[in-house]
């Protein structure tokens, strides 16, 4: 039984030596592609046109590759308003990081990056990190 489950995988497997065999033979190239910071007022969702003329271009470089692409969304803490506790501001901020990253990660969609390509990452508030913004790259950190 172990070997037929092990049998089962094993085109899984193939794949994924297949797409690092891709990406270490394209290593040099793929250095190129920067990763792209977007910035956000704190609340909002929606891409400016600036924002998508941005990423327009960055799929251009992307698209000639089989690679994965990460949205890392980050969020601030919501302020100025009264009786919110912790934990509420927390989800809050959560909440807009993940509907600003589905937002991207449906522009990405349409223009031509395929979804089971893109992998989103909502990050809520951090005191390292009090922006509110994008970052799409080609890496997973």
């Amino acid at each position: 039984m172990w070997l037929s489950l092990l049998a089962s995988s094993a085109p899984a497997l193939t794949e994924d030596a297949d797409l690092n065999e891709k990406i270490f033979l394209q290593a040099d190239q793929l250095t190129e592609i920067k990763p792209l910071r977007l910035q956000f007022f704190r609340g909002q969702i929606q891409l400016t046109k600036n924002n998508r003329d941005m990423i327009r271009q960055w799929v251009r470089q992307v698209t000639r590759y089989d690679i994965p692409v990460y949205i890392h969304s980050f969020a601030s803490s919501p302020t100025g308003i009264r009786n919110m506790s912790k934990q509420a501001a927390h989800h809050e901020a959560v909440r807009i990081a993940f509907n600003r990253g589905l937002v991207a990660k449906n522009f990405l969609e349409q223009n031509g990056i395929r979804q089971n390509r893109l992998i989103l990452k909502a990050v809520g508030p951090n005191p390292a990190n009090t922006d509110d913004a994008i970052t799409l790259t080609t890496r997973r950190d």
